[in-house]
């Protein structure tokens, strides 16, 4: 083959690639303009800060450098915070540069908190709930020593254990009559917040045995809105008086007409119950009723009496601190008072009487009266509740879905 022959080929190659590229029609440039990447947002930081006793609104605010007075006002709408308690902790948020805060928040309770914002150097208030999903489910426990002990042990908290307290205080006094091997079973709410157990909610129907007595109490929500614990027949677990005039304490000397008095030294009638308890503990009204008696009463001290409806009275002993007067009408489980040791008394204590008919009796297994039934208009649904939760509690699932708490 010739030589030239490669030459020409890969001229003619050339040539081609060289006028189609000629011939393609050239495109303007267009510039690039790359924008500019935003900042990162600033920083925000958390400053804390846990209100110790006596603390002010003021002080707390100057701190951090804000108005108390453009707070308060602000926070007023939806709680005055005028009211801060000791213990709670503010919350402050900070941007990064800066020198004060641009959020506050303050928790009322677990599920609440006063939450400022500042906008366009204008503060506004509102209030942060948590929306909790609810699901229904059966707790159970025995008692072998202590209440707290075997309700702790299956994730009930304090507010829980008082909250079954609570419901069964008019039929069984916890400080005394809650004996070992005591059941208790209850269909109860739990609360969850983004997929996550957070805590138990109201007791729906609960089941108590104690000493060979069996109670149930089932909740029920009336028309009106009016909320309640009633047995299996509709009759309210609530009677006209509580079993203690304290929730929880310990007895350390009960009814007893033939006592040994360990300050006279002799046998003297105990015509009532003593509870031990710290000085300054709350002591409940065990009923409504008027006071007839409040100031010093000899070796009784400190010393209010209550007159109630009917054949009944009350008197609390030995107090520390007196809390209403004389002639003042006074509602169930309102503190009349606090524990304290005046009068003939060899340390801090309540000593608690109580009479029917103008005679003592033993406050702790007296019968008390029943206030409410149901009304007929209410049964059917108290009737279908009862039966649901009853049967959940027996065994019987009836597939309860899961729903928003209201």
């Amino acid at each position: 083959m010739p030589r030239w022959i490669p030459v020409v080929v890969a001229g003619c190659v050339v040539a081609t690639v060289t006028f189609m590229v000629k011939d393609k029609p050239t495109q303007p440039t267009v510039p690039v303009v790359v924008a500019p990447l935003p900042p990162p947002p600033p920083k925000v930081f958390d400053v804390l800060h846990t209100i110790e006793r006596g603390e002010t609104l003021g002080v707390i605010l100057q701190n951090v450098g804000i108005s108390a007075n453009t707070i308060r006002d602000a926070a007023l709408p939806v709680y005055d915070l005028a009211k801060i308690r000791a213990g709670r902790t503010f919350t402050f948020k900070i941007r990064e540069g800066e020198a004060t805060p641009h959020a506050i928040f303050y928790p009322l309770d677990e599920d609440n908190t006063v939450h400022l914002e500042l906008e366009a150097e204008v503060w506004t208030a509102s209030i942060d709930t948590i929306t909790y999903e609810v699901t229904e489910a059966i707790r159970e426990f025995s008692v072998e020593s202590t209440l707290w002990g075997a309700a702790s042990g299956v994730g009930l908290r304090a507010s829980d254990i008082v909250n079954i307290a609570s419901v069964f205080e008019f039929d069984v006094d916890f400080n005394t009559e809650l004996r070992a091997g005591a059941k208790v079973k209850m269909v109860v709410e739990e609360l969850y917040n983004e997929g996550k157990f957070a805590k138990l909610g109201r007791p729906l129907a609960v089941r108590l045995e104690n000493n060979g007595d069996a109670f149930t109490a089932i909740r029920h929500s009336s028309e009106n809105g009016d909320v309640g614990y009633f047995d299996p027949n509709g009759v309210a677990r609530k009677k006209a008086f509580l079993r203690s005039p304290l929730p929880f304490s310990r007895v350390t000397s009960g009814f007893n007409p033939r006592r040994y008095h360990p300050v006279l030294k002799t046998r003297r009638p105990h015509n009532g119950t003593d509870f031990g308890a710290p000085t300054g503990t709350p002591i409940r009204a065990t009923g409504a009723g008027k006071v007839v008696s409040a100031g010093r009463n000899g070796g009784h001290g400190n010393f209010v009496k209550i007159d109630h409806a009917g054949p009944y009275a009350s008197s609390y002993s030995h107090m520390h601190r007196i809390k209403v007067k004389r002639g003042q009408r006074v509602k169930q489980g309102q503190i009349i008072g606090t524990v304290g040791s005046t009068g003939m008394s060899t340390g801090p204590h309540l000593h608690y009487q109580f009479w029917k008919n103008g005679r003592y009796v033993n406050a702790m297994t007296v019968d008390l009266p029943r206030t409410e039934t149901l009304a007929k208009s209410e049964r059917a649904s108290f009737d279908a509740n009862r039966d649901m939760w009853l049967d959940f509690m027996n065994g019987v699932n009836p597939s309860i879905a899961m729903t928003e708490s209201e």
